[in-house]
């Protein structure tokens, strides 16, 4: 609802605050400000203005200094401020924005003092300027309030995202090699007297301590170092090559390059399917293994397939182990669904489909 002067209006203030609202409207123009740029914003700007404008109207020609409702205008105010953070409306428009406001209002201010007795004027006058002052004041601070309380709240989600994630990976890999190592020394240990020796348990654990190494490292230089700017495809490409054992020939796909997935969601599908690799390469005894990612419009669908001997999809093992629990937690976490099949008994698929929603966001592409 526009703000109103009054329900009389003998000095014809109306046409003046329809004038210097159709003036500020000009100077935003001017300059540029998506405030009024923008169709969909305009409205909020052009009602706080009148209100601003009503509220050096009431200190003009009211009984009384003071300004009504301020606790009222500084509550829309905030809301207002986490608009134009959820619209992507940087704030130093709208400090821009009260300066031109005030410019104007200072200009339009002897039309709406024109019907005074000039002996009142010039204390009505300050009156007029105070009002100003605070009413533009106080809305632009409790804005600036809701635009960082909004701001905050996605670092704070994003923070809280990313350390579940570090807690996952942390638990699912350290965790788990270093428990392995743990029961092979034992074992050896109990096998020490043993006249007839058993398996390599002392390389069988170097082996999972190595793993944990890798990991760390690659844990460490993940947090060191800025994004980097590598495709995606060229990414999987890059951990095979370090990867993959010898005799297993693993075949990447990647099919399309419009849709767009934030940060987090490259790194997340990256890892299901490092995961995928990973246990297709120490329990499948695969000799191939095929990578096919989609990316289609607002949808992911990728597709790991091995060779190998298949799996047992009732054992408990496998609905608690190989890294299943986390790559479920992975996709789950982005709205998406995991299946996983064998192939006529000779081998292993894992799908699963992430749900790209056409929001705008700052992420990386997938090429």
């Amino acid at each position: 609802m526009v703000a109103k002067v009054s329900t009389s209006d003998p000095c014809g203030l109306e046409k003046v605050v329809d004038s210097a609202i159709a003036a500020y409207a000009e100077a935003l123009r001017s300059a540029g400000s998506l405030l009024v740029l923008e169709e969909t914003v305009w409205p909020e700007c052009e009602q706080q203005a009148r209100e601003i404008i009503a509220d050096c109207i009431r200190a003009i020609h009211g009984p009384r200094a003071e300004l009504p409702e301020q606790f009222d205008a500084e509550f829309s105010s905030l809301e207002l401020g986490a608009r134009r953070a959820l619209q992507h409306i940087p704030a130093m428009e709208s400090l821009r924005a009260a300066q031109i406001l005030t410019d104007v209002v200072l200009d339009a201010l002897p039309e709406l003092m024109a019907c005074l007795p000039d002996d009142v004027a010039l204390v009505r006058t300050r009156r007029a300027v105070r009002a100003l002052h605070q009413s533009v004041h106080s809305r632009v601070q409790a804005a600036l309030i809701g635009y960082d309380a909004f701001l905050m709240r996605g670092v704070n989600r994003i923070n809280s995202a990313e350390r579940a994630r570090l807690a996952r990976e942390i638990h699912d890999r350290i965790g788990s090699s270093l428990g392995l190592a743990m029961r092979l020394l034992e074992l050896h240990e109990a096998e020490a007297d043993d006249p007839e020796p058993g398996p390599a348990r002392i390389e069988e654990a170097k082996a999972a301590l190595q793993d944990t190494f890798g990991f760390v490292r690659e844990l460490v230089n993940g947090l060191r170092a800025p994004r980097s700017r590598t495709s995606f495809h060229k990414r999987l490409l890059d951990y095979v090559e370090l990867s993959c054992p010898t005799g297993t020939v693993v075949d990447i796909h990647v099919e399309g390059g419009t849709a767009e997935l934030t940060a987090l969601q490259h790194d997340e599908v990256f890892l299901i399917i490092r995961e995928c690799l990973r246990n297709a390469y120490r329990h499948s005894g695969a000799t191939r293994i095929d990578v096919e990612v989609n990316l289609g419009e607002g949808v992911l669908d990728t597709r790991v397939t091995d060779n190998g001997k298949g799996i047992d999809l009732s054992a408990a093992k496998f609905q608690s182990g190989n890294g299943m629990v986390s790559m479920r937690e992975r996709t789950t976490a982005m709205g998406g669904t995991l299946s996983v099949s064998n192939i006529n008994g000779r081998g292993t698929r894992i799908e699963f489909r992430i749900p790209l929603p056409a929001v705008d966001r700052s992420g990386e592409y997938i090429s």
